[in-house]
């Protein structure tokens, strides 16, 4: 696999801290998201937000700054004042991706943030448009041999780009790769038949299967997704260099440097405690991801 999917496999949750009081604190708390409003990581942060509010009675306002992969977002909770009132909430390929594709970029996360806690994982789907009349990953393997074809993501950088990257790479075919600055930008594009595939967020894409928009081919965990229950993982196809394809992503919380330990170790207990309830228990957010927006 990639050099950018071998990294991510250092564990992270060996860095989250223990468990302490839930922050209590009349001071405005504001969780900067790395997404644009209304994805499912957006989703998250307002969920998280709502339920840490109901628990502590403090203010806490959710903030969208999209862009070069979450790097945008992580700058500005990295200049942020370090009290332990600004959170970052994020994808694992900001610490893990980012420094190898942002190669020209001075920010270095170890130097600005620290970790507060893990909040789940999710898996993405091989999704073509209907129209295309592809059904299975082999017949789109296939097509991708025969013509050129392309797929889009939410930019250099995101779970999409490095998962269909890893998956030219695994299966020796070719796409040409169109950033957007969001999954919903891919999405649109692929109704109107200007894009041919996309790997994404299963979230993002399940009212769209379910409409009979996008057809899903397969995801990209080591178990069948219970969202997707009939959609086979790439291992399952058994398709030359697939057969040991297993990937998923993280959602992470950071805070500035240098904030006060006790702060991070409340937000730490906080929001377990929440997305336990948001998440419905479970550490997977691509099982629980559409009870959550069913919630909105």
């Amino acid at each position: 696999m990639p050099t950018l999917f071998l990294l991510r496999k250092v564990s992270i949750c060996a860095l989250i801290l223990p468990l302490a009081t839930p922050v209590q604190s009349a001071e405005v708390a504001t969780i900067v998201v790395s997404s644009v409003a209304g994805g499912p990581l957006d989703i998250l942060g307002r969920m998280l937000a709502r339920e840490a509010t109901e628990t502590t009675g403090q203010t806490i306002v959710v903030e969208n700054r999209a862009g070069a992969a979450g790097t945008i977002a992580a700058e500005a909770v990295g200049r942020a004042k370090p009290d332990g009132n600004t959170l970052l909430l994020t994808l694992d390929t900001v610490a893990t991706a980012n420094p190898h594709v942002y190669v020209n970029s001075k920010f270095k996360i170890g130097d600005s943030l620290e970790l507060v806690s893990l909040l789940g994982t999710f898996d993405q789907v091989l999704v073509v448009p209907s129209k295309t009349g592809i059904k299975t990953p082999a017949a789109f393997l296939e097509r991708a041999r025969a013509k050129p074809m392309n797929y889009g993501s939410a930019g250099m950088g995101s779970p999409g780009h490095l998962m269909m990257s890893a998956l030219t790479q695994d299966s020796g075919i070719k796409l040409d790769h169109i950033p957007y600055r969001s999954n919903s930008a891919v999405v649109n594009d692929m109704y109107g038949e200007r894009l041919d595939s996309g790997f994404l967020t299963i979230a993002g894409v399940l009212g769209s299967i379910k409409e009979g928009l996008l057809t899903p081919l397969a995801t990209s965990g080591g178990k069948r997704n219970p969202l997707l229950p009939e959609v086979p993982t790439l291992a399952e196809t058994k398709l030359p260099g697939l057969e040991s394809f297993d990937e998923s992503f993280s959602y992470l919380v950071f805070t500035t440097k240098g904030s006060p330990p006790e702060k991070i170790k409340a937000w730490n207990a906080l929001l377990s405690g929440c997305s336990n309830v948001v998440l419905g228990g479970s550490r997977s957010c691509g099982i629980t991801i559409s009870a959550l927006i069913s919630k909105i």
